[in-house]
């Protein structure tokens, strides 16, 4: 186990994951798996390979499967939004994901500023 591939792992989680959300958006709407190959125009063999570990999902049919059970399967973290504003005659950008740190002046009195040694924070300082 310890010289499995990370990409297997993660695959293997995703797929457990999607498996047991499918059957409890059965369970919750009332819906046999017999019904959902149906309504999917897929022999109900077909639906029991997807849910016994046997087939690789598309995201054709998750998203098949998705607008059938009326609720996302998969979701896609989205970037967040920047946040623009101007400091000093520059145009600064902080994204969501960006880790901040503080600052204090240059020596000699220089327009930059120099990062301290510290713990990343949420938090802009400014130099003085």
């Amino acid at each position: 186990m310890d010289n499995t591939p990370k990409e297997v792992d993660i695959f293997v989680d995703l797929y457990a994951d999607l498996v047991i959300r499918i059957n409890q958006l059965l369970r919750e709407k009332g819906i046999t798996k017999k019904e959902l190959a149906e309504k999917l125009e897929k022999q109900p063999s077909e639906i029991s390979k997807w849910l016994g570990g046997e087939h690789n999902f598309t995201l054709r049919s998750l998203a098949k499967l998705s607008a059938e059970l009326g609720e996302p399967l998969l979701e896609v973290p989205k970037k967040k939004t920047q946040t623009e504003f101007v400091e000093d005659g520059f145009i600064c950008r902080a994204h969501t994901f960006v880790s901040y740190r503080k600052v204090e002046p240059s020596p000699k009195g220089k327009e930059w500023l120099l990062p301290v040694e510290s713990e990343p924070s949420n938090e802009l300082s400014y130099g003085t």
